[in-house]
């Protein structure tokens, strides 16, 4: 009896264990399900023609492997600007919650502040924002404030500046001109030295496209005047009559190249590229083509600068360049604002530069490393220093409109410059009251 009664007890006790060990494993199975799974982050960046995506897949794949479950995906919109546009146009208006972040053209933050598209940043920079403006560019620094709030982060840089073909000024000893004059009498030494029918001095972007704008800007800014000053257009001033009788002097004197007010930049950087212009306006893009194009019989010996003013002191640069927000609607905004805090750290900037492209901060191109393996950064450090931005609106796609068609006219000798001034100031005064 004593040996049923033990069989007995061990059966009731092996089923017991076997009912516990059943229910701490219903207990775990029930735990797992209510314990979700590692979050995952989707982040969409719209970038519509931003030309270094590359670039910006590699920061943002760097940036993924320090939080590995945030994901990037990088829109553009399609293959065409039509397309791109349309994309956006659908983005603002349904107030897409599913793009996080989007760059902007330096040109477009008032523009998409005033529509409240864009997260203010102050709050997710905190005491760390005066530190990340002080790595900026000056003309960064201004770019990404509206009202005293930041509202992007500067992120790729370009300027439009002076193309310099350096080995004819090293062969005829002529030093890189510092002064409106110097520079009209550099073109003239060298074009009668090479003498060669071919060759031409002068060509910058005239014909009715933005980047004669800027052509316009830094003729302004070179007689030490601006398109608008203490808020209201000042294009009857004798500095804005000043600046258009420069260019005019150039004309008169056969340096710039004819019809002026055909100008395009990609004319200007074919020409240039072809061997033919001594000097000529030109974006960083041009410079790099003149490098790596098969075509180009200048590879090695284009230098770029910042524009000659009427003084030493007036030589400027026309700022381009691309920003990076976070949308008012994204559904993602604290994991945005992380990547956007990575992309303004020095260690973004360094890798950004290290892979060919131009930050909008200013430490690579104080790094020796980094400008020995791209002695391009050394030149473009001066250019970028005198950058300035046209002016800033959010009707800037009618101020530029304003500029530029009457800036083409006075150079194509369509338009007097009082006529091309007078007309600037009426209609600019609509938009800036």
């Amino acid at each position: 009896m004593r040996k049923c009664g033990t069989e007995a007890s061990a059966r009731q006790e092996g089923g017991t264990a076997r009912l516990a060990g059943l229910l701490v494993g219903l207990l775990l199975v029930g735990l797992a399900l209510m314990t979700p799974a590692r979050a995952q982050t989707h982040l969409k960046v719209f970038a519509a023609n931003f030309p270094k995506i590359d670039v910006l897949r590699a920061l943002a794949n760097a940036y993924g492997q320090t939080r590995p479950g945030v994901t990037l995906e990088i829109e553009t919109g399609g293959a065409t600007l039509d397309s791109q546009q349309q994309a956006l146009n659908a983005l603002l208006g349904a107030r897409d919650a599913s793009v996080d972040l989007v760059l902007i053209d330096v040109l477009r933050l008032q523009q998409w502040t005033l529509g409240q598209w864009l997260e203010p940043l102050d709050p997710a920079f905190g005491a760390e924002r005066e530190a990340f403006l002080g790595r900026l560019f000056p003309v960064y620094r201004q770019a990404a404030m509206a009202g005293g709030r930041l509202m992007a982060v500067p992120y790729s840089a370009d300027a439009q500046a002076l193309l310099v073909r350096g080995d004819l000024l090293d062969k005829h000893g002529v030093a890189v001109p510092a002064t409106q004059v110097a520079l009209r009498e550099a073109a003239a030494r060298i074009l009668a030295a090479e003498n060669q029918p071919g060759l031409r001095g002068i060509d910058l972007p005239s014909a009715p496209v933005e980047s004669s704008v800027c052509t316009a800007a830094m003729a302004f800014w070179g007689s030490g005047h601006d398109f608008i000053t203490e808020g209201r257009p000042a294009l009857l001033a004798e500095p804005a009559r000043r600046a258009l009788q420069g260019l005019q002097a150039l004309k008169d004197a056969k340096l710039l190249t004819v019809p002026s007010g055909e100008g395009h930049p990609e004319r200007v950087r074919l020409a240039m590229q072809a061997g033919s212009l001594v000097f000529g306006h030109g974006w960083s893009y041009a410079w790099q083509r003149m490098q790596t194009d098969m075509d180009s019989a200048v590879a090695g010996k284009v230098r770029i600068v910042p524009v000659p003013g009427e003084t030493e002191d007036r030589a400027s640069s026309c700022a381009g360049g691309w920003m990076v927000g976070v949308t008012a609607f994204s559904g993602r905004k604290a994991e945005a604002l992380a990547f956007l805090r990575y992309l303004a750290s020095p260690e973004a900037a360094r890798l950004q530069a290290e892979l060919g492209d131009l930050p909008a901060q200013t430490g690579p191109y104080r790094d020796a490393a980094i400008v020995t393996a791209r002695p391009f950064l050394g030149q473009m450090a001066a250019v970028l220093a005198v950058a300035r931005l046209r002016p800033q609106s959010a009707r800037y796609a009618e101020v530029s409109d304003i500029v530029r068609t009457n800036f083409s006219a006075f150079m194509a000798g369509a338009k007097t410059a009082e006529a091309a001034l007078q007309d600037m100031q009426a209609r600019l005064s609509l938009i800036f009251r």
